[in-house]
This record gives structure tokens, C-alpha cells and sequence, in this order.
């Protein structure tokens, strides 16, 4: 027996201990950005509440650091160049018939001048001391003055203009011969005439002779700051076109490698849970029939409706719908349990058959009924709650720790309908009630998690129903493919899929290690802060009220880093996507945000797989920037075509360009061989200025948005799918499973119990639940 099994009573009314929070750096930096602002103008203008203030200034001060980086990314792409090579430009004299004036070249100088034009070998002869105490007079004619002329800048040459001129180079600086007429310098000029001499060919004098009466200009070459800048600018373009290539290599090695065939030598006992909220009738059925038609054997269908909700324009509500589509064997009695937001709910559970038109499956159905006095939307507190029940029923199951009477209904259900203890069950594939899914999936799972025990959780790929209802839906055919064959699969290789979606993913429970079982899913290092019930951050909002599956996720790399989340391409499910711009609106801004914040939980974790740039973090950190300047990074793909069509091509851009747009094409030829998503791959790229520009922006304003939208509608809609209400004050007792066990033999529980007592008989009776 577990030292902890028989504690004190547990009263959801005793407040927690409240310890005082140390200030993060964060809380110090975001008020800076609205420092102007006095919080009395918010409440004017409709924020008054401290929490809604606080949210919308970490919104400006998140928007004012995006738009600082997008600011740092248009200097590096646009501004560096003019500001480190500022003042280096260079008169190349074989550029100079571009000129659009007369000029005069001479003396290693350019001039302008409305008498002469051209080059001019020698304006005026320079009286050289050398010339003179070697010769005794100069070795050069007389020339024009070029006081009469108005200089520009220096002349420079470069290697071509040397040669075809037949000028002589010294250390860098540039020498017409033409221009001598003392027959001393014939052997040196024939021998290096349109080359490069040094300094030992002549003596002293006369070689200082020659570079004062000769000099005509400067080889040309770029300054200190314009090598660096162009050292940066190819530096990143190796880095980010190197980063594409991995990726997308990594990903096809991926694929291929995960198409071979694994047969599993068991079949776990799997729950498939489908949480619902306001689907109809028929998409609820076909969720239903695809589940009950796994070709798998060890599976019990889990049902949690969320709450006495009718969806829009239905009749009944979706529990209703849910058990009239059931055969019930057993109603049992509405119990009670503690919801997220702290606050009593009530759930009732059902247990029975689910018949499709060829199969027969066990089914349990679990439905929020909320307390009596509940008006608007009895019960439902969220997805995110319906999870923490069945996540929270394991890890008490499996920690051993005291249930609510809510936990025993689920036991007894999971029980009847598998003929087999609860603690049994591997695994848990998760559904949403719109999703169809491919009958061999479950198989493919199973058959990963027994092939490879590090493996913790996996998603498959979804494909899309409604592919041609709209123009929304046919621009999210091709963004679903890469998402799943480019990133997913890249990620994969790492062991470390950020976002298992939940409309379609499996996790293991737990695992066996050494002769004992390790919690995975039910882990209390999981589920502690996946069931948090505060949120006082606008980052912690969005983690916990917008991206519940991406951050379950997340919870599971930085638990289990040392395990794996990854893509199983051969598991297929497919289901609808919004066909309408504002429900696509609604869900991408829950989706780029809870991204957003997800990345910046997962790229401070250092343990993650790999080292530096070839590790997870890295990549995590790579996606996390290219997300917060997707908006700039069009905006720059359109000014870099309209500049190579207008102006003058810059080819290194536009070769990483095509890479990036050509590339997917290969993709679509190596991992699915349909060419139906060449097609596809156009129509995303002409909607990229709604991947990149209007969603982004549009969700980035709106990180203080916790609703969710036009997602899911229901019939006198008048608050937020996760309702918040005060915690309640209801007092009731928790028991272990051997209390509850016990009390069922004597034929009622007690409201006291002797703990020393039943710690006795329970030991000589019935044993611990681990004997079972």
C-alpha cells in the first residue's frame, strides 16, 4: 500500500496556499511599451478589469517586439548594404560609358569638363624630385591643367580595364606607360604591360620616378564595409538556403524510411476518445462508424460531450444525439467533480454498444450536465476539461490516489465494457467529432508503439473532405500536405513533433520499463500544469485557453524529452475544414498564437534532441522567428520581384526563391506521386498573401482574443466556449479505489470512515490494486 493512500479528507473548498510569486523579467519589460498609457484611458475605453489591461498592454508590447524584428530583418535585407558601404561608391572606369556627363580621366582622378572629353593620358606633368636627381628632367610631356577642370572623385580600374589598356599594377595602384618617352623604362614596359609588377624590377629612383609621372588610378575593390556586409548577406543565405535543403532531404529520408511495413506481435487495449461540443447529427455519426470500423480488436469508443449545448440550427442536444446513435446498457447516476476553472460540475455516464452498418464496438459516453442552477450552456467547461477527466481518472488510477465519485462511474463503465481493470489500457487515440477515420489507422499506430517503445505519441495525416465547396477551402488543401510531409516529417527525424494535432493524434498512457509501468499521458508532471486552473499571463491564455492540444504537446517534449513524438504518414483520417473567411479567421488565429507561444515554451528547453544547429531547439528557434516575421518576409518577396522586373535581377534571391517554391513539387513526386497536388501547390501560392500577411497580422492584434470565434456556433450563443464562472463552495470526499471497493461489498459507502480500519481489512480482504 502506498505511504499516501489514506490521507485526510479532501475539500474542494479549502483555498490553496498562496505564495507570493516572484516578478519574471517579462513583468517588468511589457508595461514599458504602454508606460504612456494611464490605465484610467483603458478603462475608459472599455477594459475595466486589471486582467483585460494588463492583456492588452502584453499585446502591444508582443506586437512592438514583432514589429521591431520584421524593422531588423528590412535592414538586413535592404539597409545595411547603403549604410556600411555608404560613401564607398567607386568610378570603375569600365562603367563610366554610363556616365551622364562629359567627363575627363586623368592623373588618377575624373573630372567634369565641357571642353575635353575621353581619357586623358596626362593633364599636367608632375614635377617628381626623383625624376630629376635620376634623370635630370621628366620622363612624361606636358598636359592640359587640371586646375580649369572640376573633379569628381578617384578613378578605379579593375582587372579587365588593365589588360585591355595596357596598364602596369604596383601594389595596388594603377600606371599608364604610354605616357613615358625615355627609352630607360622600354624593357619594363614591354615585359609588364598589361599585368602586375613589383618594386624589385627598377631601382629606387627610377621606379619613384615612374609612380609619380604615371599614376592614373586605383585598382578597384570593395571597402572593409561592403566585404562585411556581402560576407553577411551570403553567410545567411548559405544558413537559411542550407536550412531548407535539410529540411526538406530530412524529410524525404523520413518518409521513406517510416513506408516499411511493421506487423505488431500485440494489440494494446486502446480507448479512442472523441470530445464534442456542438457537431451535428450526421458528422457525429460518421466519427462514430469510422472509430467502430478500426480493424482492431482491443478498443472501447470513449464519448465526452461537453456540456447540454445545441449546435446551430439543430434541434436536440449534441448528448442527445450522441445516445440516440448508441445501444445503452446502463444510465448511471449523475456524480459530481471538480472542473478546471475550479467550479462543481456534474457528469452522467452512459455504457453500451456502438453499431455501424458491418461492425459492433463497447462504447462509453460521459456527458457535462452542469449543476441545477445552471441556465446557459449546463456543464460545459471546454475541451481542455473533458481531456483532464480521462487524463485525471488514469494518473489517480495509476498513482493510486483517491477518486471523485465521478472517477468510480468511469472505472465500473471501463470495466463492464472491456471485461478487463481499467489500469490496463496503453493507449488513448484522440478524435474530434468531425473527423473520419481510415480503418487501418489504429492498426498503424499500434504497430508503431510496439515496434518502437520510445515512442510516445504520434499524429497521422489529415486529409480534406470539402477540398472544392470554396475558395478558402482549396487554398488549405496544399498548406495541410506541407504542414504534415515537410514539417511534420522534419520534426519527426528529431523525435519531436511540436504540435500533435487533436482532431487526430494517439498517445500511450503509460509504458512498461524494467517490470514496472511509467506513467506517460497520465503523468502528474503532465497533467499538473495541463490542468491549471489560473491564468494570469496572456501567454499562459493562450497556452491553456486557445492551443490545449498544442500544448499538451509541448508538456510531453519537456517531460519526456528523451522520447518521441512523431508522424505516421500510413495513418490517414480526413475531415472538414472552414469554408467561409471568418470561421478560417477565427481558426488560424487560435492557431498562429497558441504557435507562438508554444515555440517560446519549447525553445528555452536545452534538453531537447540534438546539439546547436543541428538540434530540435534550433529548429524550434528557427520556426519560432519565421513565424513572427511572415508578414514582412511577403512584403519582401514582392518588392524583390517587382525590383528584378523593373530594375535589374538579383539572382541569388531569386534562385532561393524558386528553390522554395520548386522544391514542394518534388516533394509531391517522392512522397504521395499525385500530381492532382501540383494543382493544389498553385492555388497555395497564390493565396500566400493570406498565409503570410492577413492571418498573421490579423492574429498577432488579437493575442488578447481568447474566444473562440466564428469556430463553433450553438443556439443562444452568449459567451466564450470555455465558460468562466466563481469556484464553488460544495464540500465532498475523495476515496481510494480500495475504500470504494470495500463500501461496495457492505452495500453503501459511509461519509466517515475509520482509515485504520479499513487499511486492515482492505489488506487482508481485497489487496492493493496493484495485485489486481
Amino acid at each position: 500500500m502506498p505511504s499516501n493512500l489514506f490521507l485526510d479528507t479532501n475539500d474542494f473548498s479549502c483555498p490553496p496556499k498562496v505564495y507570493k510569486k516572484r516578478k519574471s523579467l517579462w513583468a517588468i519589460i511589457y508595461p514599458i511599451f504602454t508606460i504612456l498609457i494611464p490605465s484610467k484611458v483603458l478603462s475608459i475605453c472599455g477594459m475595466k478589469t486589471k486582467e483585460v489591461r494588463n492583456a492588452w498592454r502584453e499585446k502591444v508590447a508582443l506586437v512592438s517586439i514583432i514589429f521591431l524584428l520584421c524593422m531588423l530583418l528590412g535592414f538586413l535585407t535592404f539597409g545595411m548594404n547603403i549604410v556600411v558601404c555608404k560613401g564607398s561608391n567607386q568610378y570603375i572606369y569600365g562603367r563610366l560609358p554610363e556616365f551622364p556627363a562629359p567627363v575627363v580621366i586623368g592623373n588618377g582622378e575624373i573630372y567634369y569638363s565641357d571642353e575635353y572629353e575621353g581619357l586623358i593620358h596626362n593633364l599636367k606633368t608632375i614635377k617628381s624630385s626623383a625624376c630629376k636627381r635620376r634623370f635630370g628632367e621628366s620622363i612624361t610631356d606636358s598636359g592640359i591643367d587640371p586646375d580649369d577642370l572640376i573633379k569628381i572623385a578617384d578613378i578605379y580600374f579593375n582587372f579587365n580595364d588593365i589588360k585591355q589598356l595596357k596598364l602596369i599594377l604596383i601594389n595596388d595602384r594603377v600606371y599608364d606607360p604610354s605616357i613615358v618617352n625615355h627609352s630607360f623604362y622600354d624593357e619594363f614596359i614591354a615585359k609588364y604591360a598589361g599585368k602586375m609588377a613589383d618594386d624589385n624590377n627598377l631601382d629606387s629612383l627610377a621606379l619613384q620616378c615612374f609612380k609619380d609621372s604615371c599614376y592614373f588610378g586605383k585598382l578597384g575593390g570593395k571597402t572593409y564595409g561592403c566585404l562585411v556586409a556581402d560576407i553577411l548577406l551570403y553567410l545567411s543565405t548559405v544558413i537559411i538556403f542550407s536550412l531548407i535543403i535539410i529540411k526538406f532531404v530530412l524529410s524525404i529520408v523520413y518518409s521513406w524510411l517510416i513506408r516499411k511495413k511493421r506487423v505488431a506481435a500485440e494489440n494494446l487495449p486502446c480507448i479512442m476518445l472523441v470530445t464534442c461540443y456542438s457537431e451535428d447529427r450526421e458528422g457525429i455519426k460518421k466519427t462514430l462508424d469510422s472509430l467502430c470500423n478500426q480493424n482492431y480488436s482491443e478498443k472501447v469508443i470513449l464519448v465526452i460531450a461537453d456540456g447540454l449545448v445545441k449546435g446551430s440550427g439543430s434541434e436536440t442536444t449534441t448528448p442527445d444525439i450522441i445516445i440516440e446513435l448508441m445501444s445503452v446498457d446502463k444510465r448511471r447516476e449523475a456524480t459530481d467533480y471538480k472542473s478546471l476553472n475550479g467550479t462543481l460540475n456534474r457528469g452522467v455516464v452512459y455504457s453500451g454498444t456502438y453499431s455501424s452498418d458491418t461492425n459492433t464496438c463497447k462504447m462509453v459516453v460521459i456527458v457535462k450536465v452542469g449543476r441545477e442552477d445552471e441556465r446557459s450552456k449546463p456543464g460545459n467547461r471546454g475541451k481542455r476539461d473533458s481531456q483532464v477527466i480521462i487524463m485525471g481518472f488514469f494518473q489517480k488510477l495509476l498513482y493510486q490516489e483517491r477518486m471523485t465519485d465521478l472517477d468510480f462511474e468511469i472505472y465500473e463503465a471501463f470495466k463492464e465494457a472491456m471485461d478487463m481493470e481499467p489500469a490496463c489500457f496503453e493507449m488513448i487515440m484522440m478524435v474530434d467529432a468531425d473527423t473520419i477515420v481510415h480503418p487501418d489507422a489504429l492498426h498503424h499506430f499500434n504497430s508503431a508503439f510496439v515496434n518502437d517503445t520510445k515512442i510516445m505519441g504520434m499524429c497521422g495525416e489529415t486529409k480534406i473532405i470539402n477540398k472544392g465547396v470554396s475558395w478558402v477551402t482549396m487554398i488549405q488543401v496544399f498548406e495541410y500536405y506541407i504542414s504534415h510531409h515537410l514539417t511534420k516529417a522534419f520534426e519527426s527525424i528529431f523525435g519531436g513533433v511540436t504540435c500533435l494535432p487533436g482532431c487526430f493524434c494517439i498517445y500511450r498512457i503509460k509504458i512498461k520499463e524494467d517490470d514496472k509501468y511509467v506513467p506517460i499521458l497520465a503523468n502528474s508532471f503532465v497533467l499538473n500544469p495541463y490542468s491549471v486552473t489560473r491564468t494570469e499571463t496572456l501567454h499562459e491564455k493562450n497556452l491553456l485557453l486557445l492551443g490545449e492540444d498544442r500544448y499538451l504537446t509541448t508538456l510531453l517534449l519537456k517531460t519526456f524529452y528523451r522520447r518521441k513524438l512523431i508522424f505516421l504518414p500510413a495513418a490517414t483520417c480526413r475531415t472538414y475544414v472552414p469554408d467561409t473567411f471568418p470561421v478560417l479567421l477565427s481558426q488560424r488565429r487560435r492557431w498562429i498564437n497558441s504557435t507562438v507561444h508554444n515555440l517560446m515554451e519549447l525553445v528555452s528547453v536545452n534538453a531537447l534532441c540534438g546539439t546547436f544547429c543541428c538540434s530540435m531547439q534550433f529548429a524550434v528557434g528557427v520556426e519560432l522567428a519565421g513565424t513572427l516575421v511572415l508578414p514582412v518576409s511577403i512584403i519582401f518577396t514582392f518588392v524583390l520581384i517587382a525590383v528584378s522586373i523593373l530594375i535589374k535581377p538579383a539572382w541569388i534571391p531569386l534562385i532561393m526563391l524558386a528553390c522554395i517554391f520548386g522544391l514542394p513539387v518534388v516533394l509531391i513526386l517522392i512522397t504521395s506521386f499525385k500530381l492532382q497536388y501540383i494543382f493544389w501547390l498553385l492555388i497555395y501560392i497564390l493565396s500566400l498573401p493570406v498565409w503570410n500577411l492577413v492571418l498573421p497580422v490579423y492574429a498577432f492584434w488579437h493575442f488578447d482574443d481568447f474566444s473562440w470565434g466564428e469556430t463553433r456556433k450553438v443556439d443562444n450563443d452568449v459567451g466564450a466556449h470555455d465558460t468562466v464562472e466563481q469556484p464553488t463552495t460544495h464540500h465532498f470526499r475523495l476515496y481510494t479505489l480500495e475504500e470504494r471497493k470495500y463500501a461496495k461489498k457492505r452495500g453503501k459507502l459511509p461519509e466517515n470512515i475509520d482509515d485504520e480500519l479499513i487499511e486492515k481489512q482492505i489488506k487482508s480482504t481485497m489487496g492493493s490494486i496493484s495485485e489486481n
